[in-house]
């Protein structure tokens, strides 16, 4: 196990899997990320880094010329397999070294996955390698510089979108970040507005639970109708949030950033 990095079983607590009770807002930003990486996906070698229990590979595959899922945490793969068979080749790695070629992909996704990263700029440097020239990767991470931010147990960093520029940009990526989600949506109702302030009340107590079940369980004296993940999201899940382009600069607006970057020819 790579230094620093806690125990895989602990990833089991945190990801957003078969059977987790999500908000109709969370079940949207599950399927807007596999939605999007899809549309990506179309016509190229893909590998999803930190797919969990594979929950969004069905879409990906849909689309996908080829398609690796890979993670890990050796019991969210074993949840995959279950479901998927032989439908989907499933590799248990670390970012840090992937077992793969230079130029093996066209489009490499993380999506909530790169705050686990002890050593992002070991992954960094590993997606550069596997990605083909004009090949894509794009990162989809909780957004740190929103004010009610409140990061993950057992997470090591969460990048802002300036960072994310200013690797990419000198890995020879060009790059775009758009924002999803936003923190004060127009017409947010009395109990969404009830929540916010609970969520801030309950990090500034200490009370906020360590795991997705236990957090579920607190959304759940909030928030009504509670929607199972299924182990392979369907077309139409749920809407497909929209995302707005973000200058340089603090991004404050948006829960969610979608970090989409295209490697330069050699």
């Amino acid at each position: 196990m790579p230094s620093g990095l806690p125990h895989s079983s602990r990833f089991d607590e945190l990801t957003e899997t078969t059977g987790t009770p999500v908000t109709a807002e969370a079940a949207r930003m599950v399927y807007t990320r596999y939605a999007v990486g899809a549309g990506l996906a179309e016509g190229r070698r893909v590998l999803e880094i930190g797919c969990g229990g594979g929950n969004g590979l069905g879409l990906l595959g849909a689309s996908a010329a080829s398609l690796v899922g890979g993670d890990y945490s050796a019991a969210l793969l074993t949840a995959a397999k279950a479901h998927y068979g032989r439908r989907i080749p499933l590799v248990r790695l670390s970012a840090e070294r992937l077992p793969f070629r230079r130029s093996a992909f066209d489009l490499v996704l993380c999506f909530e996955a790169s705050y686990y990263v002890p050593d992002m700029d070991a992954a960094f440097a590993e997606i550069a390698r596997v990605l083909a020239p004009r090949g894509i990767v794009m990162f989809v991470s909780a957004n740190p510089e929103r004010a009610d931010f409140i990061p993950s147990p057992y997470s090591t960093r969460y990048h802002r979108a300036d960072e994310y520029r200013a690797i990419l940009v000198a890995r020879q990526f060009d790059v775009t970040v758009e924002g999803a989600f936003p923190v004060s949506p127009s017409g947010a109702g009395v109990r969404e507005r009830v929540a916010g302030v609970a969520r801030r009340t309950l990090q500034t107590l200490g009370l906020v639970p360590s795991t997705l079940r236990g957090r579920a369980r607190l959304k759940g004296l909030v928030f009504r109708g509670l929607t199972a993940l299924p182990p392979e999201l369907p077309p139409g899940f749920s809407p497909v949030e929209p995302r707005e382009a973000q200058t340089s600069g603090p991004v404050r607006a948006f829960k969610v950033l979608y970090v989409t970057a295209v490697k330069r020819p050699s």
